[in-house]
């Protein structure tokens, strides 16, 4: 049903399927998951590298989640142009795509600079 072009191009019925309510748990699951990244970022973690890295995740979460909530609102409504699935499916898309950078970041550049902090603040300690 996914790769088929009425499901995601076609005007959806008013009333809510399986498919739409899944989608709305999901986008509701990463606002509530980038909560708990920034609050576990506030209270837990002490590494500023780390915590720019928590800080990443929780903000791509929660805006991939927050439009795709506000996508479902609309899909709720039945508002013709943006309840079509097409919406959700290009949310998705580009909320992997942003994902993927972040992880880009984690692979490429988060050791090296975690690194090189730990490396200054040893330096900077013994220097005073």
């Amino acid at each position: 049903m996914l790769n088929d072009y009425f499901f995601w191009f076609a005007q959806p019925a008013s009333t809510l399927n399986n498919y739409d309510l899944a989608a709305g748990y999901i986008f509701a699951g990463l606002v509530v998951l980038s909560i708990i990244g920034w609050l576990v970022n506030k209270f837990v973690v002490k590494h500023p590298i780390t915590k720019k890295l928590i800080n990443k995740w929780a903000t791509a979460l929660f805006w991939i989640g927050l439009i795709g909530l506000i996508w479902f609102g609309f899909r709720y409504q039945a508002i013709p142009i943006f309840s079509k699935r097409i919406w959700a499916g290009g949310i998705i898309v580009l909320g992997l795509v942003w994902l993927g950078f972040v992880k880009w970041y984690f692979v490429k550049h988060y050791f090296q600079e975690k690194r090189d902090y730990d490396y200054n603040a040893v330096k900077t300690k013994y220097m005073k």
